[in-house]
């Protein structure tokens, strides 16, 4: 019987051989996978502002090669979000808002998000996300649960007044970040949090993207806003809601305006307090000087186009826009509020006063209105304290690390 020649069998062997360097390929890739760590952010706002911009920054800077990452978040933020989404390797899920712990459809909307993502980890954004996401994650099944505390709930009246229910809902909850040091002190001394729990990774934000707009893009603003040469400008971002404090701003303008008669003022931002503060500024009568520019993709070259920033907050965390200002060289006037101390030293990188303290935020804000040269000194000085101190780099690799640690421990 004449026997196969060889030439029959190689090409079969190679064939085969092909099939298995493929399915290994595959399994090797479905095995890189499964290694990687499923982490599903929520996020209940409805406003885009500093909170959502910091979100949006870390779920663009994890590792995909360590992370798989979900974002779950009302339609109208992703809405909000618009185009800064598109390109990201990231699972996208709407969900109505979660409010309110009693609203069973959006509870039983958020189980069946858990279930189809199957999350490692659930990270949850403010408290208000915690008490209703928290339980329901634990009840599906969720390895770990990590919050991120990014504000001082000055909101909080009557039965919110106290901390039993942050207590109860923090033992489905496995850390708790801080994102400044006075935001660890009130998790620790005011809520009573254990200390094992609570981590602080300071606020940052991605320096790279503050990118100093062009001369040009000012001179466009300036037009839109038909704001002469020799007028200051004085710019107020963030949402347009009480914990901002715009009122006291409104309060301190006539003051200011009669030293600075040549003053323009842009309060930029959404909320629902924007028909308020309109009527605010009609019967102030300084319509003339104000300008409610709406929510605004361009933040970086108003805060370019400003001679001072101010920040009029009740309550914050740890204020993006101070980081931002800072990085171009702007001063700023700020109520000594929680975490704003840590990023705008008072009498070095700007101003400091009470809040809720009109008079006093009057005086401050015509004391660097009147000296150009402070203005510079400060603004220089922000610029090299910030660059040095709120790295977003950092903030990623932290929160990555304290990712990889729970893991092992309650998920692995």
């Amino acid at each position: 019987m004449r026997s196969t020649p060889r030439t029959m069998v190689e090409p079969r062997h190679g064939y085969t051989e092909r099939i298995l360097t493929g399915l290994s390929t595959r399994a090797e890739a479905a095995a890189a996978e499964m290694r990687k760590i499923r982490v599903l952010h929520i996020l209940t706002t409805e406003v885009r502002g500093g909170i959502e911009e910091g979100v949006l920054s870390l779920l663009c800077n994890l590792d995909r090669n360590q992370f798989s990452v979900a974002f779950a978040c009302p339609p109208v933020l992703l809405q909000a979000y618009g185009r800064d989404l598109e390109g990201l390797d990231l699972a996208i899920h709407a969900m109505p808002p979660l409010s309110r712990p009693y609203n069973f459809v959006a509870l039983a909307r958020l189980a069946r998000t858990l279930r189809a993502v199957r999350p490692d980890i659930v990270h949850t954004h403010l408290f208000v996300t915690s008490l209703c996401v928290a339980p329901v994650a634990k009840l599906c099944g969720v390895p770990v649960v990590v919050e991120t505390c990014r504000i001082r709930e000055g909101w909080r009246r009557g039965i919110w007044k106290g901390y039993g229910i942050d207590r109860w809902v923090n033992r489905c909850v496995d850390a708790n970040i801080a994102i400044s040091n006075s935001l660890r002190c009130y998790l620790l001394e005011d809520k009573l949090f254990p200390p094992e729990k609570v981590v602080l990774i300071r606020n940052g934000r991605e320096l790279s993207r503050v990118v100093a707009p062009s001369d040009g893009d000012v001179e466009v603003l300036r037009r839109e806003f038909q704001v002469p040469r020799d007028e200051l400008v004085v710019s107020v971002p963030g949402r347009l809601e009480n914990q901002k404090g715009h009122r006291y701003l409104l309060e301190a303008l006539p003051d200011v305006l009669r030293r600075f008669p040549k003053l323009r003022v842009l309060i930029v931002g959404e909320g629902s307090l924007r028909h308020e503060l309109a009527a605010e500024v009609e019967r102030r009568k300084v319509k003339d000087h104000v300008v409610l520019t709406g929510y605004r993709n361009d933040v970086y070259n108003i805060l370019r186009l400003s001679d001072l920033v101010v920040l009029p907050s009740l309550y914050e965390g740890l204020p993006l826009v101070a980081i931002e200002a800072g990085v171009l060289g702007k001063p700023i006037v700020a109520t000594a509020v929680d975490g704003t101390p840590e990023v705008v030293l008072h009498g070095e990188t700007g101003w400091l006063v009470p809040p809720a303290d009109s008079a006093e935020l009057a005086k401050a804000m015509c004391a660097l209105l009147a000296d150009p040269a402070l203005r510079a000194r400060m603004g220089e000085r922000a610029r090299d304290y910030v660059m040095r101190e709120y790295s977003f780099d950092r903030l990623v690799a932290e929160t990555e690390k304290l990712y990889s640690r729970l893991y092992t421990l309650l998920a692995a």
